[in-house]
């Protein structure tokens, strides 16, 4: 991805929202030329917390400062974006969505700016979209989506409690990607992603790779919902010209499940990868979560997740994590949260342990 201007960004980003706010599509001159109404859909989320970490000298790196206490604000995935739809005729819509992250922390925009950006087709046959994708676009990321609609993530999995990455390898935001999603069948679904994970230019420390699509990422996942029954199981893999190098992914396969006792939703996920291993490094790795997520009243609510990593680098290491969460609704669209993480990076290693705790406000909008 080529960097921009920050001051040309911004003049991009306003002449972007006044073109779709003041929609002026030129009409056909077909008669019988499909509607050009656009439904645009202007949206966001601010959440920041305050957070503390007391994290030990060998504890992992995105904590801040191992061996040391630190307090800080933390922005939590916020965000601003824009998606819509324009009627094609038949039951068919073109669709589109940009969405670029804020760190409401500092005001700084993330890195890449966009958190997708993609243009596709819907219909009775299902989504399609190409452009940069994750678990907000229509047709989801398929292996990440899987586990959000069955787990729950404590602090929208940011920050200290993120495990969609470390624990769960989810793989959602790629870029160069062709993803689809069927339609329901009763209470299946279906839904599959490649993208090409190349450089733009040839690689210096792989000569096979010379493009985009000499780095293929695949993923396919099956959904089923069904009253209370919620689950789903995926299966991905990465494809290199020239072969896989050491130590480099190679595959995957996952499982969730979910129940909903209405007061309660108790979840359970497991997954098994495979490397490209040498005689000191694993060529499986096994993760799983345990977790539940129960309503406190009508307007608070408690999530407890307990998980496990073993690491692909160590042979007898296994990362491990706890985390708490309570969530108070002062509206439908504002809330309140306390939280607490506890992560041993590595059980192999001492003094590898994080200890974090905060509060923080959400508002969407």
């Amino acid at each position: 991805m080529h960097s921009q201007h920050p001051r040309a960004f911004k003049s991009a980003i306003c002449a972007a929202i006044l073109a779709m706010t003041f929609t002026g599509s030129a009409m056909a001159d077909e008669d019988d030329a499909p509607s050009t109404g656009n439904a645009l859909q202007i949206y966001g989320r601010i959440d920041v917390s305050l957070d503390k970490t007391h994290a030990q000298v060998n504890s992992n790196a995105s904590y801040g400062k191992p061996g040391a206490s630190v307090q800080k604000l933390t922005d939590n995935t916020s965000r601003l974006g824009f998606r819509g739809a324009e009627s094609l005729g038949a039951g068919n819509n073109a669709i589109y969505g940009l969405e670029f992250g804020i760190n409401a922390d500092d005001g700084s925009l993330v890195t890449p700016n966009f958190r997708y950006a993609y243009v596709g087709l819907q219909g009775q046959w299902g989504t399609f979209n190409m452009g940069r994708t994750d678990s907000s676009a229509p047709t989801g990321s398929p292996l990440y989506s899987q586990l959000a609609q069955n787990l729950r993530w404590i602090i929208h999995d940011a920050g200290s409690t993120a495990i969609g990455t470390r624990i769960l390898n989810g793989n959602n935001r790629v870029s160069n990607a062709f993803t689809y999603k069927s339609p329901n069948f009763g209470p299946i679904n279906v839904a599959g992603r490649v993208n090409f994970a190349g450089p733009e230019v040839p690689s210096t420390t792989n000569v096979n790779l010379k493009g985009e699509a000499d780095f293929k990422q695949y993923q396919l996942a099956a959904n089923y919902t069904d009253g209370k029954l919620s689950g789903g199981v995926g299966y991905g893999w990465d494809a290199k010209t020239g072969g896989l190098q050491i130590n480099d992914y190679k595959s995957k396969v996952q499982g969730v499940v979910s129940y909903n006792l209405g007061f309660m939703r108790p979840y359970f996920a497991m997954g098994n990868e495979k490397y490209n291993a040498t005689t000191a490094t694993r060529d499986t790795v096994e993760f799983k979560i345990l977790g539940a997520t129960a309503s406190l009243g009508t307007q608070g609510r408690i999530t407890l997740n307990v998980m496990e990593r073993s690491i692909q680098t160590d042979k007898n290491g296994t990362l491990k994590k706890a985390q708490g969460e309570y969530s108070y609704f002062l509206s439908k669209r504002s809330t309140l949260y306390v939280f607490k993480d506890h992560d041993v990076s590595n059980t192999n290693k001492a003094n590898s342990t994080a200890n974090s705790y905060g509060f923080g406000v959400m508002h969407q909008f």
